[in-house]
């Protein structure tokens, strides 16, 4: 029963957005950015879609926080190391304003010379610039309040 309850939801989503979209319901990168505002995701053009699918390429190898590479990125405790950088850039948007922070600690030219020594050729420096970019859009966009869901407080 649980299998054919989903396929009913999963079937009744699909007709709710097809009418949506058929009737002039969805107005786009406006509803996006009403909805996801206090979740602190802008939204992604489409090279940025793209570069996003390039930044995701760090398989977690640790070259970039070892050795040589290691001295020349280290954060004095600020991060963890510029491979936790490149993991969550590429995976967690909402968090970019915080991330933006260790990226201060590590210039372009270090990101150029670990790009040179990565396996899998992840284009640090984009992600950097990527980063950098979102957060900005982020600190721009933001709610000026937000009212809490469990107290109905507001809080700026």
């Amino acid at each position: 029963m649980g299998r054919l309850h989903a396929l009913f939801i999963l079937a009744w989503a699909l007709v709710r957005s097809i009418f949506a979209s058929l009737l002039g319901a969805r107005r786009g990168l406006a509803d996006f950015r009403r909805s996801y505002a206090n979740d602190r995701l802008p939204p992604v053009t489409t090279e940025e879609r793209f570069v996003l699918s390039q930044l995701s390429g760090c398989i977690a190898c640790g070259l970039c926080d070892v050795g040589e590479g290691a001295s020349m990125a280290r954060s004095q405790g600020a991060y963890a190391g510029v491979m936790d950088l490149m993991l969550a850039s590429s995976r967690n948007m909402p968090d970019f304003d915080a991330t933006v922070r260790s990226f201060a600690l590590v210039d372009d030219e270090k990101l150029a010379f670990l790009e040179a020594r990565c396996p899998t050729r992840v284009p640090m420096r984009k992600v950097a610039a990527f980063v950098r970019g979102k957060a900005a859009q982020v600190q721009v966009e933001k709610p000026a309040t937000v009212t809490s869901p469990r107290n109905g407080r507001v809080s700026p």
